[in-house]
């Protein structure tokens, strides 16, 4: 057995989170895990530098559910958050349902959230559950590779979708460049319970009908359970997110 705590406890406390005495006294008196403490600062520290809060925020006010009409931009609809504390998991954990395959995109394609409010931004890993603080506030990011479109719809308790990045009826193009791109806007929530978001990238553009009816199968498969959910099955990747609302 390691005498040394282990990384998901170094990662409780540099979040915040206290297990004990044993790990906060070994920390501090070991080199090594002091040095990696210092790397979770030091990548805490760049993660802000990439995306400050000031950017990150921006375009919050407009945080109200849009009808479904199509218009002739991109749409970025938005919700209104409050979320109780639950320090345990501020840095994410493993969805207990059946993960679609998230991590064996091609091409290079991924998908990225960031978890911003008062405090520090954090990131969440697709297919992992994350716990919402008040007022926080959600960033999505993706890299293309090969896929053209990208569209991020979200499903509540109730089986509500939302379409929350689409133009037209469709998919948004992607933009070029091999870096990742953050989407516009970031996103608050409104309502308790769970909020299941769906990043989908694609060759060609999907139908937000089309994909609001595979979420809302989807939803109905899970018996009305938006933890269980597992994928839309819908042309092209899907990534997935869970958080939970108070």
């Amino acid at each position: 057995m390691s005498t040394h705590p282990s990384a998901w406890t170094l990662r409780r406390l540099h979040a915040g989170e206290h297990p004990g005495p044993w790990p906060q006294g070994h920390v501090f008196s070991c080199a090594e895990c002091h040095h990696v403490m210092k790397g979770l600062e030091a990548n805490q520290a760049r993660f802000e530098a990439e995306v400050p809060f000031e950017r990150f925020a921006a375009g919050v006010e407009r945080a109200l559910r849009e009808s479904p009409a199509a218009s002739s931009r991109p749409r970025f609809n938005g919700f209104l958050l409050a979320v109780a504390a639950i320090s345990l998991l501020v840095v994410g954990r493993p969805m207990l349902s059946p993960a679609p395959s998230l991590h064996r995109l091609k091409g290079g394609a991924s998908a990225a959230l960031r978890i911003g409010g008062a405090g520090p931004q954090r990131p969440l890993a697709p297919s992992h559950t994350g716990e919402l603080l008040p007022d926080e506030r959600v960033r999505l990011g993706y890299v293309a590779g090969p896929y053209r479109y990208v569209m991020v719809v979200s499903v509540d308790d109730m089986g509500e979708v939302s379409v929350l990045y689409a133009e037209r009826g469709m998919s948004l193009p992607v933009e070029t460049g091999a870096e990742r791109h953050w989407l516009p806007e970031s996103v608050r929530f409104t309502g308790s319970g769970h909020e299941r978001l769906v990043l989908l990238l694609s060759e060609e553009p999907l139908w937000e009908e089309a994909v609001r009816t595979a979420a809302r199968s989807a939803w109905e498969a899970a018996g009305g359970e938006v933890a269980a959910m597992s994928t839309l099955g819908v042309e092209g990747e899907e990534l997935h997110w869970l958080l939970r609302k108070p």
